[in-house]
C-alpha cells in the first residue's frame, strides 16, 4: 500500500482539481461532474482497498533449497540419440522395409565395428547364423509392408553382438 499511496493521492489531487475547475466554470454540469468525482474517488478507493489487501498477504518466494529440490526434481530427458533407436527398433519390429532400411544398417555397422577392433572382418564364420541376415549385399524384402525380426529374435542378435571379443585375444 506504501508504494501505491502517492500515486493513489496525486490521482486524488487532479481529479479534485479538475471538479473544482469545471463545477466553477459550468455551473450548468454540475450533476455529472459530480457524479463523475464520486465515481473517480469511489475507484480511487477500491484500487487502494485492493492494494492493502495485496499487501497483507506474504508474498511467496522461493528459497535457494526450494528451487534446487525442484530443479533435481525434474524428470531427465532420454538422449535424443537412444529415443531415435528405440523408434528404429518399434519400426523394425513392425515392417520389414524399416528393418531393412533402418535397423539393419546399424546392427551392421555395430558387428563390423566389434569384429574390426580384433582385427577380424564380418563373415559366415565370424557371425555364425547371424551372416545371412547381416550380410551387406542383402536384398531388401519383397514384402515392403511385411512384418520385421521378432523382438525375441533381435534380442538374441544384439546378446550375440555383444558377446563378441572387443579386443584382441
Amino acid at each position: 500500500m506504501r508504494r501505491h499511496l502517492f500515486d493513489l493521492v496525486a490521482l486524488l489531487v487532479i481529479a479534485t482539481i479538475v471538479a473544482g475547475y469545471l463545477l466553477l466554470t459550468e455551473p450548468s454540469w454540475r450533476s455529472p461532474v459530480l457524479r463523475v468525482y464520486v465515481f473517480v474517488v469511489g475507484a480511487l478507493a477500491m484500487l487502494a482497498l485492493v492494494a492493502a489487501a495485496g499487501d497483507a498477504f506474504p508474498r511467496r518466494r522461493r528459497s535457494q533449497l526450494d528451487l534446487a529440490l525442484r530443479e533435481a526434481d525434474a524428470p531427465e530427458r532420454p538422449l535424443q540419440e537412444l529415443e531415435r533407436l528405440q523408434r528404429e527398433v518399434t519400426l523394425g519390429c513392425a515392417a520389414a522395409f524399416d528393418f531393412h532400411h533402418r535397423l539393419l544398417p546399424q546392427l551392421r555397422e555395430i558387428a563390423q565395428a566389434r569384429l574390426e577392433r580384433t582385427g577380424r572382418a564380418p563373415g559366415p564364420d565370424t557371425l555364425g547364423r547371424w551372416w545371412e541376415l547381416l550380410r551387406p549385399d542383402r536384398e531388401p524384402p519383397v514384402d515392403r509392408f511385411g512384418s520385421g525380426i521378432e523382438l525375441d529374435e533381435l534380442s538374441e542378435l544384439v546378446r550375440d553382438l555383444q558377446s563378441l571379443p572387443r579386443e584382441e585375444p
